[in-house]
């Protein structure tokens, strides 16, 4: 299933893209969950990252446009495919600017909207699993191969990511080690979850994963050992 937002506030317009819609999912076989909004800031409000593609519209009404709106997204969602609809080419360029996939100048064309959905399904399939970590206003996703590792302190999870470090409270470290089991992460302690293709060296005591030294506890350690050889192809 893909689900689809579209941030229109012209109603002609976003019928339009709705129907196209609609068809793709009668043509591809792909059940297509459409949700609409009229302006930026309904779509921003409570913001939570379900979204497979966002279809934005640049020049919006309101106190926020297009553009305006998307560098907000990205600030919760890396992951989702943004495509901007616009009138105007040339404010569709500054779209990579926030890691647009694609931008349609109207009208919109079904073989335009296909390709696209084309790639964003091929996408999802290959793109792995994701993580949503609560954080100030919202919910951040990020990709699993984009974080380090992640610590329970206090209560609190701790994710060590590419972007930085993110805290959330709440939330069990056991149960994000059985969901990110196949994706490759394993306990080195009671503390820590890690990443085992970003661990860069194992020492007596400890691993280094993302720059920083874990330590390893001794009942442990043969188990990390083993699925950590198992992930990265080598002998052990």
């Amino acid at each position: 299933m893909l689900s689809v937002a579209v941030i229109e506030d012209d109603k002609k317009d976003a019928a339009v893209l709705c129907g196209l819609l609609t068809r793709y999912e009668r043509e591809s076989g792909e059940t297509v969950r459409v949700t609409t909004f009229t302006n930026a800031e309904a779509f921003l409000t409570d913001y939570k990252p379900v979204y497979d593609a966002v279809f934005m519209d640049i020049e919006l009404d309101g106190a926020m446009d297009g553009l305006t709106a998307a560098a907000r997204l990205r600030k919760y969602d890396e992951t989702v495919a943004l495509l901007f609809v616009t009138s105007m080419a040339q404010f569709a360029i500054k779209g990579y600017e926030v890691d647009a996939l694609d931008y349609f100048v109207k009208p919109v064309g079904y073989y335009d909207v296909k390709m696209r959905l084309d790639r964003v399904r091929r996408g999802k399939r290959t793109a792995g699993a994701t993580v949503n970590i609560g954080v100030d206003g919202g919910v951040k996703r990020v990709l699993a191969a984009d974080v380090y590792y992640i610590e329970v302190m206090n209560h609190t999870l701790v994710y060590h990511t590419r972007d930085g470090t993110f805290s959330c409270r709440g939330g069990s470290i056991r149960d994000l080690e059985s969901r990110l089991e196949p994706e490759g992460f394993a306990r080195c302690s009671i503390s820590y979850l890690v990443n085992l293709r970003h661990c860069s060296e194992i020492r007596s005591g400890s691993v280094v994963v993302g720059g920083d030294e874990l330590k390893i506890t001794r009942g442990k350690r043969k188990e990390f050992v083993y699925k950590l050889a198992q992930v990265l192809g080598v002998g052990c």
